[in-house]
């Protein structure tokens, strides 16, 4: 009888160490921490962007990331939210007018064209060859649902096309459109 009471004793330890290791289920109205809105965001950015049509420069380029456009600093750069950071994105092949020179009045027009493209949208970001240039910010081609937005400023006239290798992908592009 004593060795049958050590055997319970050992398995009712047992069972209490296992019980305490195993999550209880969450209920259906306790939502995982972030992951409702994240859902939604994300959601969203595909609903937006699932038309996107990719010009034949970018059709061979596979790494690319969805973000949301907080600000845009300049005629070529911008702030994004990319998988839960901050990050600020140059765009690759062109290149627009700085505020602090002659062309101020230029630089801010090409400013108020890619405020209008892309602030508080969804972009899809496509890389070419290069991570990140010499200032730390993402190089990448910039799409909107509608808009190639690299292709669209240097068609508009508010940016020039700008080769800087190894990033030469649309480069032949943005020229015939210059």
């Amino acid at each position: 009888m004593r060795r049958y009471w050590k055997w319970f004793f050992c398995l009712f330890v047992l069972s209490g160490f296992l019980g305490s290791c195993i999550r209880s289920p969450r209920t259906a109205r306790e939502p995982l921490a972030g992951m409702e809105s994240t859902l939604e965001v994300l959601s969203e950015a595909a609903r937006s962007l699932k038309d996107v049509s990719l010009p034949a420069c970018v059709q061979n380029l596979h790494d690319f990331e969805i973000a949301y456009v907080t600000r845009v600093i300049d005629g070529d750069s911008i702030e994004v939210k990319v998988n839960g950071r901050e990050e600020q994105v140059r765009y690759i092949g062109i290149n627009t007018p700085e505020y602090y020179s002659d062309e101020r009045d230029e630089a801010e027009e090409a400013t108020r064209l890619n405020r209008g493209l892309v602030e508080g949208r969804y972009v899809l970001l496509i890389r070419d060859i290069s991570e990140r240039d010499k200032f730390d910010r993402l190089l990448r081609y910039v799409f909107t649902e509608d808009v190639f937005v690299n292709y669209e400023l240097v068609k508009t006239g508010a940016a020039e096309a700008k080769e800087y290798p190894p990033d030469t992908a649309c480069h032949v592009v943005f020229r015939q459109v210059e």
